[in-house]
This record gives C-alpha cells, structure tokens and sequence, in this order.
C-alpha cells in the first residue's frame, strides 16, 4: 500500500474523516499498489504502509516509532491505555495483550493498557533503553505491545493513552503493525501522537489523527547515539591536535 503524507484540508471531505489543525501530520493509508504522490507543495513525500486496521485484522502491535525525554538510557516507554472501535462504532472490549520484546516487570505487564484505568500502565524492557540519549532508529519497534482481537476486525477508531503534558517515559512517534498471524507485515502506519490522549480514525480510505490532547510535542528521532556524538564532539575539539 502507499501512504500519502498531506498538510491540508482539502482532501478531508473526500476521505470521510474529520481535520484538526495542530495535531501534526497527517498520514492516508491508500489501497494502491505503488506509491502515489502527493500534489506539487504538499507533504514532503511519500511513504509505504500495508497496515490500515479497517480492511480487517485480529492482531494489532504498537511499537515506539522514537525515544523518550527522559535522561536514563535504562528508561522505558509507558503505554498507559489502548481502546479500539469496530465498524459500527462499538467498542471492541474482549481484547488481551502481550509483548514480544519484553516488559519492565510485576506491575508493568501489557494486560494493563487495556484494563480500562488509565493510571496503570505497560512499561516496556528497561535493558533496551528508550532515552533520546542514546536513541538510535534501530530501537524503532524496540519496545511493543500487541492487541489480540480473537478474531479477524475491522477497527474504525483507535485511542491511545500516554502519561499526559510533560511525561518523560512518552514517545512522540507510534507504528501501528497489522496481522492475521504470527508475522508482521512489513510497512507498519507510522504516525505523530500526543503525550496524552491520541484519536485515530479509518476507514477504507485510510486512517488519520483526528485528535490529540495535548498537542504533539517531538522527543527525538536522530539516528546518531550518544556514543557518536561524544566521538564527533572530541573529534571537532581534539582534530587540530591531532594533525598539527
């Protein structure tokens, strides 16, 4: 599938989906085989994705799409809530969750991000590192939680839950995987989302971000370690040395 990448709401009425300015970008998951273009001004590109939840899935996995503000490279992502909608607007509640890549522990387990209290909530492996510290984009999907539907859904809307205004264990990027089995499709929905409250919309156009309280705020997404940048910083301050 191919993803457009659109700033503006003129496309929103075709779509079926509500806009909301100030909550970022704004990603269409489109059905066609190659990826389209977005016209001449708008968006800075194009992007690949096979996950649209509405064309029906049973297993969900969200994964960190970025690092986190806190100071700790042994901090973790906090997930406090996950809420999904069918087709028909209602409530899918009989859901379990489970981790691939690890938790923080008792008290940190991801049947908590979907236990309907929003003060508990799913911390991921602390070993892994989230800080913007010592991020690096191989840690994307390093921390993630999926959703088991029981069966094969259509999922209308999506509500995501972090630890509100200021939290240091919140991502600012989420990937939003699709599967029917075990394996993950390959182009997960990359999206911008709040350090609280997140609402994603889809329907057989796509999904988009139609609402985030508070508004988006970014962590990080550099490729270069902490480790990288103390070599480049001694490299900028010791080179002259060196060479003389």
């Amino acid at each position: 599938m191919a993803q457009l990448i659109l700033r503006r709401p003129w496309f929103s009425a075709a779509l079926g989906l509500p806009f909301v300015r100030g909550d970022g970008e704004l990603f269409l998951s489109s059905t066609s085989p190659e990826p389209v273009l977005a016209p001449a001004g708008i968006g800075p590109g194009n992007v690949t994705v096979d996950c649209n939840p509405y064309d029906g899935t049973r297993y969900l996995t969200f994964g960190n799409g970025n690092g986190i503000t806190r100071d700790q490279c042994t901090a973790s992502w906090d997930l406090h809530e996950i809420q999904l909608w069918d087709e028909r607007g209602e409530r899918i509640t009989d859901l379990t969750a489970s981790t691939a890549t690890g938790d923080g522990g008792s008290g940190y387990t991801p049947d908590l991000a979907i236990d309907g209290n929003s003060a508990t909530f799913f911390a991921g492996d602390h070993d892994i590192g989230m800080s913007c510290h010592c991020w690096e984009s191989s840690k994307k999907d390093a921390q993630s939680i999926t959703i088991d539907m029981g069966s094969t859904k259509k999922v209308s809307k999506i509500m995501l839950l972090q630890g509100g205004a200021g939290n240091e264990w919140a991502v600012s990027k989420i990937r939003i995987h699709c599967s029917s089995g075990s394996s993950l499709q390959n182009y997960p929905l990359p999206l911008d989302i709040s350090f609280g409250q997140t609402d994603i919309e889809c329907n057989a156009g796509g999904c988009a971000v139609t609402g985030m309280d508070p508004a988006y705020y970014h962590t990080c997404d550099s490729a270069i370690s902490i480790a990288s940048s103390l070599y480049l910083i001694s490299m900028i301050l010791l080179g002259p040395a060196l060479l003389s």
